[in-house]
């Protein structure tokens, strides 16, 4: 029982620590591709997303194989090589129809726009994340299209297409379950243009929304760019200039331009006008650089969120090692105590067992001390009894089989005739003889016992023998002797020689044992036939 508790423990430990590592290996390799996305070692990041990709198939993520397979296109592209991100797309796109694959259908559309935004065709990239998008509310309709619309918006500033990038951003917001950070960056945009049209009411309304959702998403802290807008709008033109050093030079700038404007300092207003213009001229800003970096941001910030996530696997990992660890310390306690408990019981139930044998060794030592006093004391017994002595040896001896161990033979061997009689006392050389037999059932466990009788001058002689070897007079000692000693401790036997003995001499007797027979042990007991001629003979020889 303990070790089956034991062996079942030990196997949902190991089964819940193997199927935590796999959770968190698979989240390690995610980790670890969008780590090595944003790097030239082209080699370890198609080996590590080639294992990722064998990972997810082997548990079935689906998305996570397609996923790993188009981050392998995109790392093409930015290393543009165009025609090999293209052909991987094509792979995917073969590889999906033939398992048909909805997603795997919709990740090669969403990668192929992805290709082409970074290869800056924006008019094809801005053609193939409306088909991407379209395919995704067709096929997924509970789900947000926020990566195809927030790569819109990217799309439609670059254009400097203002009503585009509102709409994108508005239907962005609207998306039904859209991820809190594509909600924010939607909101981030619908703030720029209300910020530009200075409508106070709309542009409140919208900060009131970014707050509401970093304080029920945990999105991270508004852009400071949000914070001096809302300052401005409100008037609060003293707050702004506290915090609008925090932005980039040539927007800081500009923002000092507006709100010095919007002061009556137009002095101040022309002077950091000059100071945009003359910052923004300085920085040299490439279409495909800014494409690529944006994309390298938005992987980093992928990666950090899985190794959140492994982090939190090997918390949760550990958390549940030390529950199991609890548990089984306490289920250990429990079955040692059970085992305890159970011991116990077991030492109880041998210590009354071991009592339950003494007090029958007591009660038998009172009777047998009542027996041989109830012999020891008298001087004669009356011997008028006539006895057939056949008759009585077949009766104790067929009584005596009952008790006889398994594979013990109890015999009884006589020459006398049938109608042989002797006068003695009945009870008393019945009891001797049940003694006699009694104590040889008691010590042998094989073999045969044989009581005999045979006529020998004036006499009769009884014999009780058996064929267990007894070299070292072991037996033959419990047989004379009142205890025997086992595992250091002595136990009653009884007073079967003792009693004997008595009874021998009220019957004119004697016994002894025969020293000659070497196939176990023989006692004899010898009585007169008729004890009256047996005194005539003494006397007239006297």
């Amino acid at each position: 029982m303990y070790k089956k508790v034991l062996t079942l423990l030990t196997s949902l430990f190991v089964s819940t620590m193997l199927l935590a590592y796999t959770d968190a290996e698979i989240t390690r390799l995610e980790a670890d591709m969008l780590k090595y996305f944003d790097s030239n070692d082209i080699d370890t990041f198609f080996k590590i997303t080639n294992k990722l990709k064998e990972a997810s198939k082997d548990t079935g993520r689906e998305r996570l194989f397609y996923l790993a397979w188009g981050n392998q296109a995109q790392f093409e592209a930015t290393q543009q090589d165009y025609m090999k991100a293209f052909s991987i797309v094509d792979q995917i796109q073969n590889y999906a129809k033939a398992e048909n694959s909805v997603y795997g259908l919709y990740l090669a559309l969403h990668t192929k726009a992805m290709v082409l935004l970074q290869k800056q065709d924006y008019a094809l990239a801005e053609q193939a994340f409306l088909e991407a998008l379209k395919f995704r509310h067709a096929h997924f309709p509970k789900e947000s299209g926020g990566d195809d619309l927030q790569e819109l918006m990217k799309i439609a500033n670059h254009r400097k297409d203002g009503p585009a990038a509102m709409k994108y951003a508005r239907q962005l917001v609207d998306e039904p379950n859209v991820a809190p950070i594509h909600k924010g960056r939607g909101l981030y945009q619908l703030s720029q243009g209300a910020f530009k049209k200075n409508d106070t009411t709309e542009f409140n309304r919208i900060y009131d929304q970014m707050m509401e959702l970093k304080k029920s998403d945990g999105i991270a802290a508004l852009k400071p760019i949000v914070e001096v807008n809302h300052f401005i709008i409100n008037g609060e033109y003293e707050e702004a200039l506290k915090i609008v050093d925090q932005l980039d030079p040539d927007i800081a700038a500009e923002r000092k331009a507006v709100i010095y404007h919007r002061m009556g300092d137009d002095a101040n207003a022309y002077k950091y006008m000059q100071v945009y213009k003359s910052v923004s001229d300085s920085i040299v800003r490439v279409s495909h650089g800014n494409v690529v970096a944006s994309c390298y941001v938005q992987m980093n910030n992928e990666r950090l969120q899985k190794e959140q996530q492994v982090l939190e696997i090997k918390n949760g990992r550990l958390r549940l090692r030390w529950y199991v660890t609890v548990a089984a310390s306490m289920i250990i306690i429990l079955v040692l105590l059970l085992y305890r408990h159970r011991k116990t019981i077991k030492l109880l139930q041998i210590n009354n067992k071991r009592l339950t044998f003494e007090n029958k060794d007591a009660a038998k030592a009172l009777e047998d001390l009542a027996e041989l006093s109830f012999y020891d004391v008298k001087e004669e017994l009356p011997l008028i009894d006539m006895v057939n002595v056949n008759r009585l040896g077949n009766s104790l001896t067929a009584h005596a089989q009952s008790r006889c161990s398994k594979g013990v033979t109890m015999a009884y061997s006589t020459v006398l005739p049938d109608d042989f009689e002797i006068y003695t006392n009945h009870d008393a050389l019945k009891k001797l003889l049940e003694l006699l037999i009694d104590n040889a059932v008691r010590i042998n466990h094989e073999g045969m016992i044989v009581l005999s009788c045979e006529e020998i001058n004036d006499k009769i002689r009884f014999g009780i023998a058996d064929t267990t070897p007894d070299p070292n007079n072991k037996y033959k000692s419990r047989f004379i002797g009142m205890f025997s000693e086992k595992n250091n401790k002595l136990h009653y036997v009884g007073m079967t020689f003792k009693i004997s003995e008595s009874i021998c001499r009220l019957l004119k007797g004697n016994s002894w044992f025969d020293r000659t027979y070497t196939k176990g042990t023989r006692l004899y007991v010898e009585i007169p036939k008729d004890p009256e001629v047996l005194l005539l003979d003494e006397e007239s020889n006297g």
